[in-house]
């Protein structure tokens, strides 16, 4: 009798575990179908565990961090806390992270769950969360990139939350309609091509420019071999050279830019982005950007521009500067802490630096060099 009742428990917690692993599957399908865009398939997918979740055309996001060895407690306290109000997938690109997707049907209503991860977060000292500003519900990778940008900068402040604040988004200082006309210029030959091969080269370049090979394939789904055939594919069709971060800056923000209208009546190669991120509106969130690197006594600038120059290169930089390749590491975590931004792991801070520097001091890498080498009056004003 006993060991038969043994038996049932071993087999009932063989079943909770089988359903959790589904439910896992399914939801980490599911957000990989929306970080992809595909909106009307993650509907479908979802409907049968959790019927019009998605249902709405917004959605916000959190990002917590947390010791990995906590990360499945967070994440049953998160599904606990939205009671099925939310997509919540342990984060495949990061062990240490757990999304949490909330989609709203109105942006002006009541934010309960925002107000309870909150609370949870102040109650965990080891747990940080960033969150996002509300997204069209197609939009959930820039979701995404919104609430990590927010994490970097929990991780400075006494409370370890931070909510989307007022920022000026490089892009939007861009004239809409000749911007847009420029990105549709960049992108045409991938939107040339037939659909599906069209969505899966657009949202791999899409992940990828904002991630290591490494996890852009786990987000997927693929192997890291996929991802970088594809890269490499995207790179011939382009005729670009992926690994130059004005390349990458270019691209990075003519994927922003792609659902625009571009500008009617034009023929003939319009302006670049230099010219369009280089006007008066430009420079002056460059510099404002920038600025807070005044207040360090080193010439963060110096460094953080041949940085730059060297396609984000400690060891090219060090070279150029005639400093230790250390000294360059410092310099660079010194930067971190005053921009808030994350710089040596990749992603999309990066580009914020790059497009900085692209307002201020033009195209060319020598100009870039030798202006971010010295104490340019333009940069302090």
């Amino acid at each position: 009798m006993v060991l038969g009742l043994l038996l049932r428990v071993a087999g009932a917690e063989a079943d909770r575990r089988e359903r959790e692993a589904s439910s896992l599957h399914l939801r980490l399908a599911v957000l990989q179908l929306l970080m992809g865009g595909d909106v009307p398939l993650a509907q479908r997918t979802v409907a049968g565990a959790s019927p019009g979740l998605l249902d709405v055309d917004w959605a916000w996001m959190s990002l917590l961090e947390m010791p990995v060895e906590e990360r499945a407690q967070v994440a049953r306290d998160c599904e606990e806390l939205t009671a099925g109000r939310a997509l919540v997938v342990p984060c495949p690109a990061f062990d240490n992270h757990v999304i949490v997707v909330v989609p709203v049907a109105d942006v002006r209503g009541a934010d309960g769950i925002g107000r309870a991860l909150s609370e949870y977060v102040a109650r965990c000292p080891q747990v940080f969360l960033g969150r996002s500003r509300f997204h069209p519900l197609a939009h959930v990778a820039t979701a995404y990139e919104d609430a990590y940008r927010n994490l970097v900068a929990a991780r400075h402040l006494p409370g370890r939350r931070a909510g989307h604040t007022a920022r000026t988004e490089p892009a939007d200082l861009l004239s809409a309609a000749e911007a847009a006309r420029w990105a549709s210029d960049l992108l045409r030959p991938l939107e040339v091509l037939p659909a599906p091969t069209r969505g899966q080269l657009l949202w791999t370049l899409s992940l990828a420019l904002r991630f290591t090979a490494v996890r852009t394939a786990k987000i997927m789904g693929v192997s890291r071999n996929t991802v970088r055939s594809r890269m490499e594919r995207v790179g011939e069709l382009l005729g670009a050279d992926l690994d130059d971060v004005r390349v990458r800056t270019a691209l990075y923000v003519a994927l922003q830019l792609r659902d625009r209208p571009a500008a009617p009546g034009r023929h003939g190669p319009g302006p670049g982005l230099p010219a369009l991120i280089g006007t008066d509106a430009g420079r002056a969130w460059a510099r404002d950007f920038l600025g807070p690197l005044d207040t360090d006594a080193r010439d963060l600038h110096r460094t953080l521009g041949a940085w730059i120059c060297a396609d984000c290169g400690v060891e090219a930089t060090a070279g150029r500067l005639g400093l230790h390749p250390q000294t360059v590491r410092e310099h660079l975590r010194s930067t971190e802490a005053l921009l808030g931004k994350e710089l040596t792991a990749g992603g999309t801070d990066v580009y914020e630096v790059a497009l900085a520097f692209l307002a201020l001091y033009g195209t060319q890498r020598p100009v870039v060099e030798q202006v971010s080498l010295t104490v340019s009056p333009t940069v302090h004003s």
